[in-house]
């Protein structure tokens, strides 16, 4: 019960953090600052978008490593192996995929 409590407190906390942020940026451009928003924006993306490929890598990572303690006794199943399997499967496309595109020029 404790469990549930805290995720509905977290839920509750992320939305009610979320819809002040919105606030506030709602607020900063009535004041004018919609051009600085703007310009921290593109540079938030372009990090996002250097950091991206090194995320996919980790999770491709991670889920290698599930897949491996499904293997063993007693820490697996046949379902995890295959849901994990899965994972893979898609994570790595998303890997070929981001590989192919060119670089974005903004």
């Amino acid at each position: 019960m404790t469990g549930f409590l805290i995720f509905a407190g977290f839920v509750v906390f992320a939305f009610t953090f979320a819809v002040g942020m919105w606030a506030l940026g709602r607020w900063l451009r009535s004041k004018g600052y919609g051009p600085q928003l703007d310009t921290l924006d593109r540079q938030y993306t372009a990090l996002q978008l250097r950091v991206s490929p090194l995320a996919m890598s980790a999770s491709y990572r991670m889920f290698v490593g599930a897949q491996a303690l499904n293997r063993m006794p007693l820490l697996g199943s046949k379902t995890n192996a295959t849901l994990n399997q899965q994972v893979l499967m898609a994570i790595r496309t998303a890997q070929e995929a981001q590989n192919r595109e060119p670089p974005n020029s903004h």
